[in-house]
């Protein structure tokens, strides 16, 4: 004769208190409480970052919505309100109702730390110092290069803005995400009668960068070298053919390539030409 086993009661109740157990753990309590941004704040900051109609604002933490339901109202933008609060999400739906643009917008109840932001364009914080920080790691790796982030009241620790608005004594600092250039890049400069080979090293932090590039065996410093974005400038001045010469170069950068135009003064390459340059090694 055949034993049955079966699953006694107890068993079941340890089971069920088990699941609730760990659906409660891993529901856990906001960083911190909603304290709503002004009104007037919200515009400037909106404003400053230059949202237009095409851009997608994500609002990390966003209390009752009105950075995604202003930028859909007045900016003409779509807007993604995340936070961890059910009934934030509640209120931010109805007050996107309300005013309505709720076919612009939509809210997700959810971690800001754990949720996927790379649908963003503009991200908007109302955080604290510390997570900022802690944020930041998920902005450099999850936002597209000329993504902009703009923070109420905290900054970013040692990433600096590349601009801080004001209104009425309310702090705001703004960054746009960098691309990555640092390493060894290349290009050749083709004229009339000559054709030259160029490596210029690039080092990198945030969006602060310096360099140099080598001719003819000599170091030259990059001048004013500037990045925001994926879009770089900078100048080089250097003797060519017994001439002094001086190269600006302007370019948008795309993974392992840079393409633009330089602009020579000083000798028989004066003028405007292509300019494609491409990375040997990173950093």
């Amino acid at each position: 004769m055949k034993r049955r086993f079966g699953i006694g009661p107890w068993v079941l109740v340890f089971i069920l208190v088990c699941l609730f157990v760990s659906a409660y753990a891993q529901k856990r309590d906001p960083d911190i409480l909603f304290v709503p941004t002004p009104q007037n704040v919200v515009e400037s900051m909106l404003e400053l970052a230059g949202v237009k109609e095409n851009d997608v604002v994500y609002d990390l933490g966003c209390g009752d919505g009105r950075f995604v339901i202003t930028a859909a109202k007045k900016f003409g933008a779509r807007g993604v309100g995340i936070d961890i609060d059910p009934d934030r999400i509640k209120e931010s739906t109805r007050n996107a109702e309300r005013q309505g643009v709720i076919n612009r917008v939509r809210f997700i109840e959810g971690d800001l730390y754990e949720t996927d932001i790379r649908g963003a364009t503009v991200i908007t914080l109302y955080l604290l110092s510390d997570l900022n920080l802690k944020l930041r790691p998920k902005l450099f790796s999850e936002l597209k290069p000329g993504s902009r982030v703009i923070s109420y009241t905290f900054n970013m620790g040692d990433w600096k803005p590349d601009k801080e608005g004001d209104d009425r004594g309310d702090i705001f600092y703004y960054w746009v995400i960098p691309a990555k250039v640092a390493g060894t890049w290349q290009w050749s400069l083709d004229g009339t009668d000559v054709k030259q080979q160029y490596q210029f090293q690039l080092e990198q932090k945030y969006q602060e960068i310096k360099g140099h590039v080598l001719i003819e065996g000599r170091e030259v410093k990059l001048l004013e070298p500037k990045l925001e974005g994926n879009q770089m400038r900078f100048e080089v001045i250097s003797e060519f053919q017994g001439q002094s010469v001086s190269m600006r170069f302007n370019g948008r950068v795309v993974g392992d390539t840079i393409t633009g135009h330089v602009d020579i003064q000083g000798s028989s390459l004066k003028g405007t030409q292509v300019w494609n340059a491409t990375r040997l090694r990173t950093a």
